[in-house]
C-alpha cells in the first residue's frame, strides 16, 4: 500500500523522468478479484494435472509419481506459507513465479530420479545422488544468479515474479530435493 501511494505520488506530480499522458483510469470490481482467484486455482490445477500425466507416461509408476507429486506440493505449501509470513499480496506476477518453480522442480526431481534409477550398477547409491545432486545443486545456482538482479533492478511486477521463484527453488534445493532423494532411496 506504501509503495502505491508512492508510486501514485510520482505519476501524479509528474516527477518521472519520462512525459506521462494519463488515456483511461478503471476501476476492477471486486467480484472480478474472487473470479481472478478461481481462474488461478483452476490454472493450477490443470499445471499440477499436466505435470503428473507427463511424468506418469514417463515413469508408468506410481510409487515414483506420488512422491514427485508429494514433494511439488509441499514445495507449493512453502511457497505460500512463506508469502503469508511476509504477509505479501499474491499477484499475476508470483503465480507465474510458482509455475516456474513447479516446472523446474520437476525437471531437478526427474534428474534425481534418473540418476538413482538408471545410473550405472557399479556406482553406489550415494554416488549416483551425489552426481543428482550436484546437477541440480548448478542448475539452482544458475537460476539464481538469473532472478537476483532481476529482483534488485525490478520494480513491481518483476520483483514480486523474482521473490517467489527465488524462495520456491531455495526451498525446492534446501529442503524438498533432499527429502525426495531420501524417499526414492527407500523406493
Amino acid at each position: 500500500l506504501q509503495e502505491m501511494k508512492r508510486l501514485q505520488t510520482v505519476i501524479l506530480t509528474g516527477s518521472l523522468p519520462v512525459k506521462l499522458d494519463v488515456l483511461k483510469l478503471d476501476t476492477i470490481s471486486p467480484s472480478l478479484g474472487k473470479e481472478f482467484l478461481d481462474n488461478i486455482l483452476l490454472v493450477g490445477a490443470l499445471v499440477l494435472l499436466s505435470v503428473i500425466t507427463v511424468v506418469f507416461i514417463r515413469y508408468r509408476k506410481l510409487s515414483i509419481v506420488l512422491p514427485m507429486v508429494l514433494t511439488l506440493v509441499s514445495e507449493i505449501v512453502l511457497i505460500l506459507g512463506f508469502a503469508a509470513f511476509l504477509k505479501w499480496n499474491m499477484d499475476l506476477a508470483a503465480i507465474a513465479g510458482i509455475i516456474i518453480v513447479v516446472g523446474t522442480g520437476v525437471d531437478h526431481l526427474i534428474i534425481i530420479t534418473d540418476e538413482t534409477i538408471r545410473g550405472e550398477v557399479s556406482e553406489s547409491w550415494k554416488a549416483r545422488i551425489k552426481q543428482a545432486m550436484f546437477i541440480v545443486f548448478g542448475a539452482y545456482l544458475t537460476t539464481l544468479s538469473g532472478m537476483l538482479p532481476l529482483y534488485w533492478a525490478g520494480a513491481g511486477l518483476l520483483k514480486g515474479f523474482a521473490l517467489t521463484t527465488i524462495a520456491g527453488i531455495s526451498f525446492g534445493v534446501l529442503i524438498a530435493r533432499p527429502a525426495f532423494a531420501a524417499a526414492i532411496e527407500i523406493l
